[in-house]
């Protein structure tokens, strides 16, 4: 059961130990210090779960400040901000502005986490015995992977970051990004060479064929950025990725690593649960087209890897064993009026992404929800949102539209709308607490287009189209090879990064007429008509501010990213 996944964990005793008078130093007999601890496989498997906890952790700050999914969501040109008239720091982000001089701590922080505890693995793995070579290959894999995967989130949102490679305390100065990258190349090579080569493997896990993929998105992001052609590596390892290494590796994934791509995109999605086999008050979309959720107990085979969550999230110990971000997604002043489920209206729609996306694509109605338009109304059966009329709880940015990949999902049985997590996993009925959906950070349809790409093929980008019901393309181009990514991957935290390695660092200002371009769409904030405003600011280069307090505790060795100093627009 998803109950009971490996998440739940809670950091072990990799906590430093306290200090005392030395006359009263003596062992713990309660619990374990890093001296005692990483000496079994067990504690190594934990230790891998502290690290993973880092992933969905989020504790004291909200959650959209936290996770670099939910951040580029809302850079992109995908999406609004949004959310009440008093959540300003959706709409600050939205438009590269600031609310306050640390906005992105909690990222920081929890990523930095995880960068030590994964150093602190790294130094020990060697220390324990194990069972079988395969299982120490297991353990050091993921251990790199973690690694690797911090570091990429971090330097991809902030770019300026220090590389941290033990776990002694040190106040390092930023590094050159071109090192940064470099490491993490490496540690992903690491991973990819020492994984067991077994076809997938545990849901939430990483493995050979995730850290392939990784390394293929580590490497368009950086080569198209810094507009290089190979992604160096650091160290002993000297030399380079070069971009035929790269496709071999995709290549290995698209052959051996036993994921696919599901038949039906819409059923990718927990809407596609919706049915008549499961609510009494079906989704009118998902029983008009028969839809079946694949579900994420592993019959998803697409679902490489994943941010699991849990029934276990309580206001008493920690709300982030839930998915907070559907919560986030979710319609204000919406409760268990139908299928979709109340939250803080975040993300809201770009109506020209609607406008530019053929009818034609079974992606756009299976990924967008338009609440203000009669016919569109009558294919999703969302009939009672009140666009126009019904201010939701001074919504802001509202479009009419709303994507239906992340979203609070509920079904309707004895007269009550529930969560779905409370049908099929026993959840508490709490809307706050209860969505339970896996966020997708990789999945097959992606390695099929970064390998199109790779090779300026089309088989890749012809396997996803069909699967939408298009016609195949003849020859490849970027142009046509960017709308497929925009289409297929739209709200799965990609795309403002595309846009940023597309253009590339010599042309920040096509990154602006691309987000600008945002600009003059017409949205409701708070039942009043009126214009979205967008400013990209070329001098951020497309980086998010680092924390201030973070340059403060360092005494000034960590340096404000430009744009982001004392002259930063505040929202």
């Amino acid at each position: 059961m998803k109950k009971y996944i490996y998440l739940l964990i809670v950091f072990i005793g990799i906590l430093l130990s306290n200090c005392s008078e030395s006359f009263l130093d003596t062992e713990p007999l309660t619990q374990k210090t890093n001296a005692t601890f990483y000496e079994t496989e067990e504690d190594m498997f934990q230790a891998l779960t502290a690290g993973y906890f880092v992933l969905v952790d989020c504790p004291e700050e909200a959650v959209l400040f936290n996770y670099p999914f939910v951040v580029s969501n809302i850079l992109s040109d995908d999406c609004f901000g949004a959310m009440g008239d008093n959540d300003r720091g959706a709409r600050a982000i939205d438009e590269f502005k600031i609310i306050g001089p640390s906005m992105f701590e909690g990222m920081w922080k929890r990523y930095y986490q995880g960068i030590f505890r994964m150093n602190m693995l790294i130094e020990n793995l060697d220390k324990p015995t194990y069972s079988t070579d395969q299982i120490k290959n297991q353990i050091t894999g993921e251990a790199y992977y973690l690694r690797g995967l911090f570091y990429f989130d971090l330097v991809r949102m902030f770019e300026n970051i220090p590389l941290v490679l033990k776990s002694e305390p040190a106040n390092l100065p930023q590094a050159d990004p071109k090192d940064v990258y470099a490491q993490i190349a490496s540690d992903l090579k690491k991973a990819i060479e020492t994984f067991p080569s077994t076809p997938k493997g545990e849901l939430g896990r990483a493995n050979k064929w995730v850290a392939e993929a990784l390394m293929a998105r580590v490497f368009l992001f950086y080569t198209g950025f810094y507009e290089q052609e190979t992604l160096p590596l650091a160290g002993e390892e000297a030399g380079s990725i070069s971009k035929d290494q790269v496709i071999d590796w995709l290549e290995e994934v698209i052959n051996k690593s036993g994921y696919r791509l599901m038949p039906d995109f819409r059923n990718l999605w927990p809407y596609a649960v919706a049915t008549s086999k499961n609510s009494d008050e079906p989704f009118k979309y998902a029983e008009d087209n028969n839809l079946e959720w694949y579900g994420e107990e592993g019959g998803n085979e697409e679902s490489m890897f994943m941010l699991k969550f849990s029934t276990f999230a309580d206001w008493g110990t920690s709300i982030y064993y839930s998915n907070q971000m559907n919560l986030f997604n979710g319609w204000r002043d919406y409760s268990y009026k139908g299928v979709i489920g109340q939250g803080w209206g975040m993300s809201t729609v770009n109506t020209k992404l609607w406008d530019d996306w053929s009818d034609k694509d079974l992606r756009k109605r299976g990924s967008v929800i338009n609440v203000k338009d009669p016919s569109e109304i009558a294919i999703h059966g969302v009939d009672n949102y009140g666009y126009g009329t019904d201010p939701h709880d001074k919504q802001m940015d509202d479009t009419g539209l709303w994507q239906m990949k992340y979203m609070p999902i509920n079904l309707c049985r004895d007269a009550q709308w529930s969560n779905y997590s409370v049908f099929l996993y026993g959840a508490t009925r709490d809307f706050q607490l209860d969505n339970m959906q896996d966020i997708i950070l990789i999945r097959f349809a992606d390695i099929l287009l970064m390998h199109s790409e790779l090779t300026q093929t089309v088989n890749g980008i012809n396997q996803v189209r069909e699967r939408a019901g298009l016609p195949s393309i003849d020859s490849y181009s970027l142009q046509a090879l960017q709308n497929e990514r925009r289409h297929e991957l739209a709200f799965e935290g990609l795309r403002y990064h595309d846009i940023l390695r597309w253009a590339g660092q010599s042309n920040l200002e096509q990154i602006k007429t691309i987000i600008d371009s945002q600009g003059g769409v017409s949205i409701i904030n708070n039942g009043v008509p009126s214009e979205k405003k967008m400013d990209f600011r070329v001098e951020t280069r497309g980086f998010i501010q680092i924390p201030e307090r973070e340059i403060s505790l360092s005494g000034g060795v960590l340096k404000q990213n430009p744009g982001w100093g004392p002259n930063a627009p505040v929202y």
